[in-house]
């Protein structure tokens, strides 16, 4: 039986989620419901310094400590810097939902008195509360993994959405700046990069979807960051299509506000893809046929999005069709769908 942790008003709890922005975004919900099952203590989370920008204005967040990764597995005197920095906030508890190695050590050298991480792993040494559970099977949500770590805590409210908060100027300067770029105000997001966490769709696949899109009359835009664009745009010269993109032009809190007012958007399995259903516009995600990568585990999270699975078993994704992809947004772009439909 599991022993439960005891918390009182006032003490500090921390989540660590220190890997890309999808896998955050998905820690929400154990973040959201350990905060209403807990509003008196202080809810603070450590996630990478890129990440944590997502993070602003949320309700359920008191405080953020951030990782900046090349220093963690470089720089000794800053991993000894964080490790003071966690020693001296004073935290009770420490739920580790992404157990890399040098974080794992650092909270037992900062002495965290509990510390919450899977068992399994040679440094599963440094947690002294273990977890019990599997992921590589894939069979649950990524999102459902995060909220095993509750056992540890006393029952009550259960919350399963994601929420990113932005700002009424946020709004403002979003809509500001979709104006500037000569983007309308029905319009779609076509996100052709994944930051290296998932396999991608072929990148001429998604200039032909742009094209496919704007010839049936529906207005979109490319987003990626600036080197994903200098790739996007030469290759849509190279095929003679004239694009709008906004690619490297949006920081994390900009690309939230735009994905916002979107009418759908379409992504590999990759945080954009998260940001864009965490902030309430449906998306076309795709997927290898891969265990480890399928929408069972990695899928977005909410109602009315549609999915595309690879038909073929394996790493390529360029058995999903232009077609396929077009008419899932054409889809989402013009009508309401039937919760939570897949399409295979």
């Amino acid at each position: 039986m599991v022993r439960r942790i005891q918390i009182a008003p006032g003490d500090k709890l921390l989540i660590s989620r220190t890997d890309r922005l999808g896998d955050l975004i998905l820690a929400l919900p154990l973040v959201q419901t350990l905060k209403a099952r807990y509003p008196s203590t202080r809810m603070e989370v450590l996630t990478s310094d890129y990440a944590a920008p997502i993070l602003k204005y949320h309700p359920a967040v008191d405080g953020v400590m951030t990782v900046n990764h090349a220093l963690l597995a470089s720089d000794r005197e800053y991993r000894a810097e964080l490790t003071r920095a966690l020693a001296s906030a004073g935290y009770k508890a420490v739920a580790v939902l992404y157990p890399e190695k040098n974080i794992c050590r650092i909270f037992w050298r900062a002495g965290i008195p509990i510390r919450i991480g899977t068992a399994g792993r040679f440094h599963s040494i440094y947690f002294s509360r273990r977890l019990f559970h599997r992921r590589n099977p894939s069979t649950r949500h990524e999102s459902e993994y995060n909220l095993d770590f509750l056992k540890f805590f006393e029952d009550g409210e259960l919350s399963l959405m994601p929420e990113i908060h932005i700002a009424g100027e946020e709004k403002s300067r979003a809509a500001q700046f979709l104006q500037s770029q000569e983007i309308g105000t029905d319009f779609v997001v076509i996100h052709p990069g994944s930051g290296g966490s998932a396999h991608k769709w072929p990148l001429d696949n998604f200039l032909r979807l742009y094209d496919y899109m704007v010839k049936s009359g529906i207005e979109a835009v490319i987003t990626g960051s600036k080197e994903e664009g200098a790739e996007i745009i030469a290759l849509a010269r190279r095929m003679n299509i004239t694009i709008k993109e906004i690619t490297g032009k949006t920081d994390l809190r900009m690309l939230a506000a735009v994905l916002a007012r979107a009418r759908a958007t379409v992504a590999n399995s990759t945080g954009p893809l998260h940001l864009a259903a965490a902030v309430g516009t449906r998306v076309v995600g795709l997927y290898p046929r891969n265990k480890i990568m399928s929408p069972v585990r990695w899928g977005p999270l909410g109602k009315g999005h549609l999915v595309l699975q690879s038909p073929e078993k394996g790493q390529k994704m360029d058995s999903i069709t232009v077609e396929q992809v077009a008419e899932s947004m054409r889809i989402l772009a013009r009508g309401p769908i039937k919760d939570g439909s897949i399409l295979k």
